[in-house]
């Protein structure tokens, strides 16, 4: 039963009154016309097996009445004004047990339960499979990043975190993308985006090491949990970020499976060179979280 069970005197008589006042009224009919039958009717041979069957036929249907609407039958409704149940199962126990040393989650009795699995599908039945719904939920820690003011040759750090939590069973990709360069405020002037060093540059899939300061640009490095840390190799690795309707979302982050607030932290870096114009730059970096179904 996915719902658990109240006690007896919480639960309902699922008989009404009307019921009780049908099955007492068979019982008095069925009295009555033994009596009469038995003062009017003669003993004969031919009518003794009728007389005999009569009483046999008169208790089958009130059992059958009895047992069909019997004042003692109870079951729980499972609903509530804050939830539904509209498909209710039978058992014997189930759900969740804790103590300080164990945690068990079980069904005992209930029809067809446990795992089944087929091509395209996969069934879980029973308590043990009944989770608490978890939301899914993404939030970036900072929306407003100002570097203030530039110093050629010495690169510029920020940082934010990115947090999801899904109970999607499947889990959930989070991916970036920038709507252009760095671009001057008052015209077309932009800082390019990084390729990183020039012994081994960075695409939008790719990142690889950016510790030489002579080498210009804005790009990113992640770090954290359900990052690709096979890319993302440490917090000298980088990649430019792709741009909107141009480039393909790059993935960030990704997981196949629940996750309870996983967090990464992107660190945003620029280095600009001596001939760069002077004024404001700015752009969007955009996150697409997606859960997995």
């Amino acid at each position: 039963m996915f719902g658990f069970p109240q006690s007896l005197p919480a639960q309902n008589i699922t008989i009404s009154f009307r019921f009780l006042l049908f099955v007492h009224t068979i019982s008095k009919a069925y009295s009555s016309s033994l009596k009469i039958s038995q003062l009017l009717e003669k003993p004969t041979s031919k009518s003794s097996s009728f007389n005999l069957l009569r009483p046999i036929l008169y208790v089958l249907m009130l059992s059958f009445f009895i047992f069909c609407f019997h004042p003692f039958v109870y079951a729980d409704n499972l609903f509530s004004p804050s939830f539904e149940v509209d498909m209710g199962t039978i058992n014997i126990t189930g759900g969740n047990k804790t103590s300080t040393t164990y945690r068990l989650s079980d069904t005992v009795g209930q029809t067809a339960q446990g795992q089944f699995n087929s091509s395209g599908y996969i069934v879980k039945a029973g308590f043990q499979y009944v989770r608490e719904l978890t939301p899914f939920t993404f939030t970036v820690s900072n929306l407003d990043l100002n570097y203030g003011s530039l110093v050629p040759g010495t690169p510029s750090l920020l940082t934010n975190i990115l947090t999801v939590t899904t109970g999607s069973a499947y889990g959930y990709t989070v991916k970036a993308l920038e709507d252009h360069p760095l671009r001057i405020s008052n015209g077309s002037t932009t800082i390019p985006d990084t390729s990183c060093d020039l012994a081994s540059t960075c695409t939008q899939t790719d990142a690889t090491p950016w510790t030489v300061n002579t080498r210009y640009g804005f790009g990113y490095n992640i770090q954290g949990t359900d990052v690709d840390t096979a890319d993302f190799i440490n917090n000298t690795y980088f990649r430019p970020f792709p741009i909107q309707d141009i480039d393909p979302p790059a993935t960030v982050m990704s997981r196949s499976g629940i996750a309870t607030a996983s967090a990464a932290t992107v660190t945003y870096k620029v280095n600009i060179d001596g001939a760069q114009a002077a004024g404001t730059y700015q752009n969007n970096i955009q996150y697409i979280a997606i859960p997995s179904f």
